[in-house]
């Protein structure tokens, strides 16, 4: 380095009418009593009280000459210094003199890091400014930097001193495939990160294959400026695979149960990701506080790693007592709600939850309230997986519901039995046996004074039995949060085996995501439903047709409001005091395309497209009368759940909205899908 010129700030200050150097006539004792008194205003409101920490300035520019290679934000990451933000909550930057020279230090250590062995700081020139009437003085630093030329990559050599991998065939790691995980090229600048890096990959493609004890080592031979010759020395040492699984700390939790979660790992391959999948499926199993998964070498010459799961079981009782509100065009609710939780009922690990939600509904809304009444439901919740067989879940759901609707209010005992299986990671099955029982009371006239409305047969009351086979497929990174992929869907109803309709119901499905980004995500979503009646009893219930509208369909429209509708004796659509009653339909399709930007950990900002439409005709589908709805949406993650508010907006005229404003404000929570 040549130099290095910290220069003392100066603080520039101008010239007042009061002050001597100020050209003035004649003055006054009173002009002069006045400036006197000024001055002591001005010097008691803006007087500097001395840091204890022996700063009065902050940073607040910081300005790079001659810095090529690095970006500023990158650059400033190695320093002390740094820019403060006008935020009051974000990080302050003090000025302090003798952090200059550090800060030049630093500046070429993080170049000689990057290759830049030449690299000098010319000057640091800090330049002060008073503020007035501001505790703080600002100040700004200019950095002139002389980067210098690269240090080139001359030969990158990889060895082995014991001999190459000589695991199985099918697991064996090949010198181009090693190769492939070095980041340094020749004839590329030689960066010390990139040389730690291609260690930590080395080393991490070793164990992937199988070699838990492999070692890398790394040197380098540098003449700075000239070249760099790089050696990586490589022992892969012995092929492992997994041998026994123990657990400790189980408490009161069967191990049968654990045991059945992970019996895929002894025999396979060691490798830290299988290690990984243990402990998350342990943990997956929701009756443990924590998991941790420790390898143990096997009796000498058996080239097998034991497992070690340590787990401490958490309380297996809970209660959750919540209040909330749903807010839609043409419903507002209020309502309390309790969750009980036991994890472990029966000690053997069976799941039971009860839900119960209880509160107050209008239709349309609180401020015009023209139906009303109370909602409840009860939901209880049966759950064991293994107990018909080791990977199927039984589940075993009795409920019962009050409610209301547009047209009527209804109280419904339900009963749902299924089971539920995963075939690899991709494949989920399901299939359950289902009965419902709805009584309708309160029904508007404009239904019950008709047998039959757009090929509805309504009947109160009425109970339905039938069946629900359904599959998905999951092509995506994850199953819970998906960030790239596709899922697959398909969920088929047949209703007939007793009760008071029979139908075909077929629901497919398709979900697409891509980040292109990691703040950036793009969702998509097509789903189609068909309703086949058959049969003398042929039809569906008037509260299991298709509906579209709300916060999780077509946003712009109000909940259930896109679907052909009835209208009472004498009413004209369009006029004020004619309020249509929707009625739902036998063919269906919807389409949500959504950006999803993340502006911090908790925020994020979404863009959407809807596009729905629902038909009274068996397959009846209407191309050139689909409904579209666009708008900004924002959702903010908390640790009970993803809470969304979205505004939607009509983009074109349909025949189900002469009586609808064209606008729609969605509370929801969770992602739409």
């Amino acid at each position: 380095m040549d130099r290095v010129t910290a220069t003392t700030p100066s603080r520039e200050t101008s010239p007042s009418a009061c002050s001597p150097g100020a050209p003035h006539g004649r003055a006054s004792r009173r002009t002069i009593a006045a400036c006197l008194v000024g001055a002591a205003l001005v010097l008691g409101a803006c007087a500097h009280k001395e840091d204890v920490r022996g700063s009065t300035a902050d940073i607040t520019a910081i300005e790079f000459v001659g810095v090529e290679r690095f970006k500023k934000k990158d650059l400033l990451k190695y320093l002390y210094m740094g820019e403060t933000s006008r935020l009051p909550w974000k990080q302050r930057y003090e000025f302090l003199e003798a952090n200059l020279p550090i800060d030049a230090e630093r500046i070429v250590a993080a170049y000689a890091a990057y290759g830049y062995y030449d690299a000098q700081v010319v000057s640091i020139t800090p330049r002060r400014r008073h503020r007035r009437c501001r505790r703080r003085d600002a100040v700004t630093i200019r950095v002139e930097v002389r980067e210098g030329e690269p240090t080139p990559v001359r030969s990158v050599r990889l060895e082995f001193p014991a001999g190459p991998p000589a695991g199985p065939r099918d697991r064996r790691v090949t010198e181009s495939a090693l190769r492939k995980q070095i980041e340094l090229r020749e004839g590329r600048t030689f960066e010390i990160p990139a040389l730690n890096r291609s260690v930590d990959h080395l080393q991490q493609t070793l164990q992937a294959a199988g070699y838990a004890h492999a070692e890398v080592k790394e040197s380098a031979v540098v003449v700075p400026g000239a070249s760099a010759d790089v050696r990586f020395v490589v022992r892969p040492g012995p092929f492992f695979k997994v041998g026994k699984i123990r657990f400790e700390g189980l408490g009161p939790i069967p191990e049968r149960f654990v045991r059945n979660e992970v019996d895929y790992a002894p025999g396979k391959p060691y490798s830290p990701q299988l290690v990984r999948k243990v402990e998350s499926a342990v943990y997956a199993l929701d009756v443990f506080d924590t998991v941790t998964v420790h390898t143990r070498d096997g009796p000498p010459g058996t080239n097998k790693i034991d497992l070690v799961v340590e787990a401490r079981p958490s309380r297996p009782q809970s209660i959750k007592l919540g209040a909330g509100f749903g807010l839609d065009p043409v419903r507002w609710e209020q309502r309390g709600s309790l969750l009980y939780t036991h994890r472990n009922l029966g000690a053997n690990l069976t799941r039971f939850d009860l839900n119960a939600r209880a509160g107050y509904a209008e239709l349309p809304s609180m401020l015009n309230p023209r139906e009303h009444g109370p909602i409840a439901k009860l939901d209880l919740s049966f759950r064991q997986k293994g107990l018909i067989e080791k990977r199927t879940t039984a589940t075993l759901t009795p409920a019962f519901e009050l409610g209301i609707w547009e047209g009527y209010q209804f109280y419904s005992p339900t009963l749902r039995a299924g089971l539920s299986r995963f075939f690899s990671r991709f494949v989920e099955t399901e299939i359950s046996y289902n009965f419902r029982f709805v009584d309708f009371f309160n029904v508007s006239p404009t239904i019950s004074s008709q047998e039959t409305i757009l090929g509805l047969d309504f009947r109160d009351p009425y109970f339905l039995s039938y069946i629900e086979p359904s599959v998905r497929l999951y092509l995506t990174d994850s199953v819970l949060q998906p960030k790239n992929g596709a899922i697959l869907g398909l969920i088929y109803d047949l209703s007939g085996l007793g009760g008071d309709f029979t139908a075909h119901r077929v629901r497919p499905s398709l979900r697409l995501y891509w980040t292109p980004h990691r703040r950036l995500t793009f969702a998509g979503r097509i789903e189609l439903g068909w309703i086949f009646p058959f049969g003398p009893r042929g039809g569906a219930p008037l509260d299991l047709r298709f509906y579209l509208g709300g916060a999780d369909t077509v946003r712009g429209w109000g909940l259930r409001r896109l679907s052909p509708q009835v209208y009472p004796a004498g009413c004209t659509p369009g006029e004020p005091d004619c309020r249509s009653i929707p009625v739902g339909g036998n063919t269906m399709i919807l389409a949500n395309l959504e950006a999803r930007v993340q502006v911090t950990d908790m925020l994020s900002a979404v863009a959407f497209l809807d596009i729905g439409d629902v038909r009274a005709g068996v397959n009846e589908f209407r191309l050139d009368h689909l409904n579209y709805s666009a708008g900004p949406g924002v959702r903010l993650t908390t640790p009970i759940g993803t809470f969304r508010l979205d505004l939607g907006v009509r983009l074109n005229e349909s025949e189900y909205a002469p009586d609808q404003q064209r606008w729609a404000v969605h509370f929801g929570l969770g992602e739409t899908f």
